[in-house]
This record gives C-alpha cells, sequence and structure tokens, in this order.
C-alpha cells in the first residue's frame, strides 16, 4: 500500500515539564495526497519507523476525514 501523505518537514524539539525536565521529541509535518497537512509530535523514545508509520498513518486519516464526508 502506497503512502498517502509526504513528510516535508521533521524538527527535533527540546521541551521542558512543568517540574524542570527536559525531553526531546521530534515534530513531523505532513500533507496528504488531498492537501491537508499537519503535524505530529514524537518522543524521542517512540521514534522507531514502525511507529511513526503508524502515527502518521492514523493522523493522514484524521486530516483527509473532512474531504470524504
Amino acid at each position: 500500500m502506497a503512502d498517502k501523505y509526504r513528510v516535508t518537514d521533521v524538527n527535533e524539539r527540546r521541551r521542558f515539564t512543568r517540574a524542570g525536565k527536559e525531553t526531546l521529541e521530534f515534530v513531523i509535518h505532513i500533507e496528504t495526497e488531498k492537501g491537508a497537512v499537519g503535524s505530529i509530535r514524537v518522543p524521542v523514545a517512540e521514534y522507531v519507523p514502525e511507529k511513526v508509520k503508524e502515527l502518521l498513518t492514523e493522523l493522514q486519516e484524521k486530516l483527509d476525514f473532512a474531504f470524504d464526508l
């Protein structure tokens, strides 16, 4: 099955919790075949190809939902 989206940008971000702990995450931006755009944050611990692909596919389905009404 071909992907119905393309990754347009990936950024590494350092964030801080309320307790002052530093966390690292990746912000991944996509554009779907239907022209919708969106992004997700993925903690570095979950940044594995299978998990990211699953998360991006879910995001693509949510973004394109409005086009299917």
